[in-house]
């Protein structure tokens, strides 16, 4: 039922993981940590649908939110080449972006949940989110909600639009488009924004426990529109780019990949970028209550969370992003790991999911 990689002083960890699928917390779900490039775990379990087809070490699922730090991490190599600055207004890169009172909108602002356009102000289907340039049009068009700076909210929607469309005018390539150069080309990983067609057959179905939705009348964050796990199981979804929230990757990929950044901040082996342009993008923003998830969130400029609490383990400095449903990936420099967490059973709380957080605390007490 578990396959994969575990070394002997973990196998407690790997019990809780094989547990999962026995106890049914679990239908398919992989888990990982590297440490310079060599698997300390690398596990995966379960089925990848309901046709009774097994998980398997390439499978890869939606990870939703996970993929923001997947992104920033591209970001942050931009950075490191001197294409974008945390200080420019997005207007700079993108000047039709500076209507409808945007302009001292920095690119920090966004990164790091700050613009005001954390939400769309009209109404917006699924559909409309495969549909790039209408939600460009929208959000080049909305009014922000409050000053850049002034407040905290989660841009759970509109962030990958927003970053991807800067992205796009400045190198004329998308997101998808620059994590597979960057990332799952260079690094021989299975981690797409846009899956291709040879690659749908390894993705997990979504699975969700039937839960009471509750009418909100104003748009926020989250409910404009909807999450609607149906319409993530289809493959118009799957093959599109909404980089907020429809990466598709495994637990191997993930770890490898924040392993990779971590060590270039350690170990300044400059894989991908430098010690520098890490530290810069790690500098934490102000810290406030974030105003969409209603908790005290340290975000960095660079737009990735920094101390998750167990979430990300036992250590302080740790950063990463966690994902609707229970998908994660995080870096901790103290240990010089990476970390990855995918699963099919979507957790449909924004509370923090139990699972992970089992088998991190196992992992830490066996390295305290």
């Amino acid at each position: 039922m578990v396959n994969g990689h575990c070394e002997e002083k973990y196998n407690s960890v790997k019990k809780i993981f094989k547990d999962y699928f026995l106890n049914n917390q679990e239908i398919g779900a992989s888990f990982a940590i590297y440490k310079e490039g060599k698997p300390l775990i690398d596990l995966w379990g379960g089925l990848q649908n309901k046709d009774n087809k097994k998980w398997k070490e390439n499978t890869i699922v939606n990870v939703f939110s996970a993929t923001k730090g997947i992104y920033e991490i591209i970001v942050s190599i931009l950075i490191d080449q001197n294409i974008l600055d945390l200080e420019k207004p997005v207007s700079y890169y993108w000047p039709t972006f500076k209507q409808s009172n945007k302009k001292e909108i920095r690119l920090k602002h966004i990164l790091s949940h700050q613009s005001g356009l954390y939400r769309f102000k009209e109404k917006i289907t699924q559909q409309d989110l495969l549909d790039w340039n209408k939600i460009i049009s929208i959000l080049e068009n909305q009014e922000p909600d409050h000053k850049p700076g002034e407040k905290t909210y989660y841009h759970a929607k509109t962030h990958g639009f927003l970053i991807g469309e800067i992205i796009k005018k400045i190198t004329k390539k998308s997101l998808g488009e620059l994590v597979y150069e960057f990332l799952s080309k260079k690094l021989s990983l299975d981690f797409f924004i846009g899956t291709p067609k040879n690659q749908l057959s390894n993705i997990a179905f979504l699975y969700q426990d039937q839960t009471e939705s509750k009418i909100i009348s104003e748009f926020n964050a989250f409910n404009n529109p909807e999450h609607e796990i149906s319409f993530y199981n289809k493959r118009d979804w799957q093959i599109a780019e909404v980089p907020s929230m429809n990466g598709h990757g495994s637990a191997k990929s993930i770890a490898k990949i924040y392993d990779v950044f971590v060590n270039d901040l350690i170990l300044e082996r400059n894989i991908l970028l430098s010690k520098t342009s890490i530290k810069k993008c790690l500098n934490e923003s102000i810290g406030r209550i974030d105003q969409s998830l209603m908790l005290p969130i340290r975000w960095s400029d660079g737009g990735l969370i920094l101390r998750g609490g167990w979430l990300f383990g036992k250590n302080k400095e740790s950063f990463g992003h966690n994902g609707w449903g229970g998908s994660l990936g995080f870096a901790d420099p103290i240990l010089g790991i990476g970390v990855g967490y995918t699963t099919n059973k979507i957790n449909p709380t924004m509370a923090s999911d139990q699972r992970i957080i089992n088998l991190l605390k196992e992992f830490y007490r066996i390295n305290s």
